[in-house]
């Protein structure tokens, strides 16, 4: 059971702070179950509202060690084999369902190699691709208690070389 003021990384949109714990005053939802609300730690104003009984959404945020191991092993993540372009962004969408850090690297690279071979970046990458990085910079900022447009320097500064 999450606890109040714990940070929790939220879907792919960053870290959250579990704010209250209880039921909510809202029209549309079950007034007898329990839910977190979280709040971004970027926006205060960006708020969620996640079941206490489902939080598949939500998960604890990497410490400093598992941020060094992703920062080690992201040469070896392989980028994704998109199988038809019809499907591409379901493919991404198909790789970050688990909201895992290694899914976000998958599809960034992914992304990369494209815009690269590509010659510029199309509509649906570039939504990935910010959606994605402040995801995985957040977190890494969170964790590394850096600030996030420091992220990919520290990323380059820990790299394998």
């Amino acid at each position: 059971m999450l606890r109040l003021g714990e940070a929790v990384v939220y879907k792919c949109k960053g870290i959250y702070e579990v704010e209250q714990i209880g039921t909510l005053n809202f029209s549309f939802v079950d007034r007898k179950k329990q839910y977190f609300t979280l709040r971004s730690l970027k926006n205060e104003n960006d708020k969620a509202y996640v079941p206490v009984d489902d939080v598949s959404n939500i998960r604890k945020p990497m410490e400093k060690a598992q941020v060094f191991a992703l920062i080690q092993k992201m040469d070896d993540i392989e980028v994704l084999r998109i199988r038809n372009e019809k499907f591409r962004e379901q493919e991404y969408k198909e790789c970050i369902s688990g909201y895992s850090p290694e899914g976000w690297v998958r599809v960034l690279k992914t992304l990369h190699k494209r815009t690269v071979s590509r010659g510029s970046i199309t509509s649906v990458d570039k939504r990935y691709k910010q959606l994605l990085e402040h995801a995985l910079y957040s977190e890494i900022a969170y964790a590394m208690k850096i600030q996030e447009n420091e992220v990919e320097q520290f990323i380059e500064d820990n790299a394998k070389k």
